[in-house]
């Protein structure tokens, strides 16, 4: 017996995605407030780089800090979004991103990147929030290799290096 949580009503998963973009959006306008309203306050942040940031203060706190050095100019774009419902009013959106390099010549090795953010959301008194979020940084070279069906090895064929 499967326990299927109920689809998203058209209205939820627009809501949804608009707090994906509305990330990527916030991040370009360097603008720390409208990101992080976007936030329950019981939110936990692992960043890029493994950071654990747990409450909504200590998130904001991290990204006003980042976001005055070395990622002051930045941009963030949403390549693709997939959305699925985990439980009432609960729902996972997986968020292709490109993250801008700096363009401050104190920082070059801020550079361009390609990610993968997992938005975990819930909808309390009618609104979606951040409840959760991870990201990490994709691979070129292990990009293409993202098939879950290899032979039953497990491993992806060999290549010619």
């Amino acid at each position: 017996m499967t326990n299927t949580p109920p689809a998203l009503s058209a209205e939820d998963e627009s809501a949804v995605r608009a707090i994906v973009n509305a990330f990527a959006n916030s991040w370009t306008r360097h603008d720390m407030q409208a990101m992080h309203d976007l936030d329950a306050e019981d939110v936990e942040w692992i960043n890029v780089v493994g950071h654990h940031w747990r409450g909504k203060a200590t998130v904001y706190k991290g990204h006003v800090a980042i976001h005055k050095g070395m990622f002051a100019t930045t941009s963030a774009s949403v390549d693709t979004v997939m959305i699925r419902s985990i439980a009432p009013d609960v729902a996972v959106a997986v968020a292709t991103l490109h993250f801008g390099a700096s363009l401050d010549p104190r920082y070059p090795w801020v550079a361009a990147a390609k990610t993968r953010a997992s938005f975990t959301m819930v909808k309390r008194e009618g609104v979606w929030k951040i409840v959760h979020f991870q990201n990490t940084v994709i691979d070129p070279k292990a990009e293409n290799d993202d098939v879950p069906a290899y032979d039953a090895t497990g491993f992806p064929p060999p290549r010619d290096r």
